[in-house]
């Protein structure tokens, strides 16, 4: 299952900390990366282009669109075919645990991808 020991770790981490959380549905950034067939370099680089993105950016108008471009843009071949699911599973997962900054775009971007395609929860 796992390639990247490292990936492994900071994925055990995440759930450990997502376990205390019974309101929320635990996802964990480092499997969505390994699901992407990235490794602890990609999730390194990732997270830290995202709160640098964040922290430098007026992201408040970014839209599920954006956060893809910019994703296939940092790393092509790992983001090169991804799906929109997996974008959102990426940027909750980055808001849950490492960006809480994140977290209001997340949950916006979250909820017009359910109302859009008319899925439950919305």
């Amino acid at each position: 299952m796992f390639e990247d020991v490292r990936l492994q770790a900071h994925a055990l981490m995440e759930i450990a900390t997502a376990l205390g959380d019974s309101y929320a549905k635990p996802v964990s950034f480092a499997l969505v990366i390994q699901d992407l067939g990235g490794t602890d370099e990609t999730f390194s680089k990732v997270l830290s282009q995202t709160s640098y993105l964040i922290n430098t950016n007026d992201i408040s108008k970014y839209t599920l669109a954006d956060f893809k471009a910019f994703y296939q843009e940092l790393e092509p071949e790992v983001f090169k075919d991804v799906s929109d699911i997996m974008i959102i599973k990426l940027l909750n997962a980055l808001a849950k645990i490492y960006i809480d900054d994140l977290y209001p775009i997340a949950k916006n971007i979250t909820q017009i991808y359910q109302l859009d395609n008319k899925l439950p929860g919305a």
